[in-house]
């Protein structure tokens, strides 16, 4: 006697297949949206970071080191500045501050200018 193999399934592995297929989709989507997904952002250092560590005698350059890290902007007003000079902020680490500002403003109306992407050789203009 002769098995007749039908090209049908049995309806369970049409539901299972249904589930795997589905599980799969979803799966890929999450990790699409994981990896669109920006950067992890770095926690901003704060004025009053900033001048706990000057109070506590770190070196300008270690300051502004750990704002590059954070890639902190700061927006300052020029009593601000003239504050934080009296609690005892260094003038170089005024002047980066004031920097970071200065750059973000260049780089953002490099973006509106163009409507595009900029690009490393335009953002290091902007410094």
């Amino acid at each position: 006697m002769q098995r007749n193999y039908s090209l049908e399934y049995p309806i369970h592995w049409h539901r299972s297949r249904r589930r795997m297929m589905l599980s799969m989709l979803l799966g890929g989507f999450c990790g699409l949206a994981g990896c669109a997904a920006s950067p992890p952002i770095r926690p901003a250092i704060s004025v009053v970071e900033i001048v706990s560590m000057a109070e506590e005698g770190a070196t300008p350059d270690a300051i502004i080191e750990k704002i590059q890290a954070s890639r902190s902007v700061y927006r300052l007003r020029a009593s601000e500045l003239v504050r934080l000079k009296q609690q005892g902020v260094p003038d170089q680490v005024l002047d980066y501050m004031e920097q970071t500002h200065l750059t973000e403003v260049c780089r953002q109306a490099i973006w509106d200018d163009s409507g595009d992407l900029y690009t490393a050789r335009t953002i290091k203009d902007c410094s």
